[in-house]
Order: structure tokens, then sequence, then C-alpha cells
């Protein structure tokens, strides 16, 4: 399934220092992947507006525009890159690939991988009987 999404913004802010800009630089396109719906793979293929900083101290000139739901240069959303994640801390990484792969979400056990060793490491939480 694809889809084309267009963001429609008046302006926006800079993500070096936040300041919040009007002048259009120019338009371009990401193609990103989403959560399966009934069965299919989404893929969505954004149109997104570049800026110029108006900001004279800032040294971005130009910067693209930032969603909440899409990291930076990202190629999947936030949503399926928890959901990717998930899968992966559950089980080892070739059954995590098999199971996106039911999902309709193509990924390799490499990159479920990676994302597993990219993940910071949780501090064990001290035990309350134990006498430290």
């Amino acid at each position: 399934m694809y889809a084309v999404l267009k963001i429609c913004s008046k302006h926006a802010q800079c993500p070096k220092c936040k300041h919040v800009s009007s002048r259009q630089h120019s338009q371009y396109a990401r193609k990103v992947d989403d959560l399966p719906v009934s069965g299919h793979s989404v893929h969505i293929t954004v149109l997104l507006h570049k800026w110029f900083c108006g900001n004279k101290d800032c040294k971005i000139k130009v910067f693209t525009e930032r969603l909440n739901w899409l990291s930076p240069s990202a190629r999947k959303t936030n949503r399926l890159e928890n959901l990717i994640r998930h899968v992966g801390f559950t089980n080892n990484c070739l059954a995590a690939e098999k199971i996106c792969r039911k999902m309709r979400i193509s990924i390799s056990h490499d990159a479920i991988l990676y994302r597993i060793k990219k993940e910071e490491p949780v501090k064990p939480r001290e035990c309350p009987f134990r006498g430290h």
C-alpha cells in the first residue's frame, strides 16, 4: 500500500537555534515505511520543506522540517521502530525476522540485531533486601 503525505506548513523551527522561520527554501520527498495495515506493507512518500534559518548567529543556513513521528533521516516511522525493537528484544534475531516478515515488515535479522545493540543497557535496580 502506497500513500503520499504532503506537509503544508507555513513555518518551521530551526533544530539548532530554535528560531522560527517562515522563508521556504525548497521541497523534497522522503520515503518511509509504517506499520502494516490489513496484512499489507505501508510505504509513505512524505513531501517536506527545507527552510532558511533567519538567525544570523546560527551556523545552519538551511534546515529540513522535523516531524514528531519520524526521526531525522529515518526510513521507518517511530512506531514501526518501536515494534521492531520490541519483537527483537522478546525473541532471538532469527525468530524476530520471521515474525516481522509474517507481519509484512521488511527487515533482516542483522538490522534487528543492530537496533538491539544500539540500545542503552538498563542498569539493574538495587535490591532492597541486599545489605548495600
